[in-house]
């Protein structure tokens, strides 16, 4: 009985880091699935490119390096919000 629980929790174990991989992308390329927003290119600064798309009234900054910034397209309030690429990476 033991060693039937023991090959259950290392089988569920190791299925479970296996999914973790995300070492391939799951499509490269142009998206095709939603044509409502456009992403343009801004510049390039140290090999790093920034990106910038609208998402429902607010500017979405990006960059290659992964880094993401959201600025509430507002005049009476400023919102900025940035997420750090590190942060999800710990």
């Amino acid at each position: 009985m033991k060693t039937l629980t023991r090959l259950f929790i290392l089988l569920f174990v190791m299925a479970g880091v296996s999914s973790c991989y995300t070492g391939i992308p799951l499509k490269q390329g142009k998206s095709e699935n939603n044509r409502t927003y456009e992403v343009s290119y801004l510049f390039e600064h140290d090999g790093v490119k920034v990106y910038r798309f609208m998402d429902m009234g607010n500017y979405v900054y990006f960059t290659t390096k992964g880094d993401v910034t959201s600025i509430k397209n507002d005049s009476t309030k400023e919102r900025t919000v940035t997420i750090y690429r590190e942060d999800y990476m710990k």
